[in-house]
């Protein structure tokens, strides 16, 4: 293996975080450039959100709640998160089937009544 061929298989360093407070117990991040999440101070401790708004927890202090948005990029998540969003579609569509069977059903038995 030549050294040039050794040198491409080595991964590029991650985009750093940068936080900003941008208002009284307010922190947004950035990350490439991109917005990133925020974190929030609330009575009793911080709430973190992810880059679309969704809050990810409620923790005690701020470095925690800062380090939550880190743990929200991690595949295990990704993957953890695609797996409930398919729950929901397929609890969903049980459930709209179910009310069309029933629907069906009465609409069929309604002359009888």
């Amino acid at each position: 293996m030549s050294l040039s061929t050794a040198a491409s298989l080595v991964p590029l360093a991650a985009p750093r975080v940068l936080w900003a407070k941008v208002d009284s117990g307010f922190w947004v991040a950035h990350r490439g450039g991109e917005y990133y999440g925020c974190v929030d101070s609330v009575t009793g401790g911080f709430v973190a959100r992810d880059a679309h708004g969704v809050p990810i927890g409620r923790y005690d202090t701020l470095e925690k709640a800062k380090g939550s948005l880190r743990s929200t990029a991690d595949p295990a998540d990704a993957e953890r998160r695609r797996r409930t969003e398919r729950a929901t579609v397929v609890l969903a569509t049980a459930a709209g089937s179910a009310a069309l069977a029933f629907a069906l059903t009465a609409g069929a038995l309604a002359p009888y009544l």
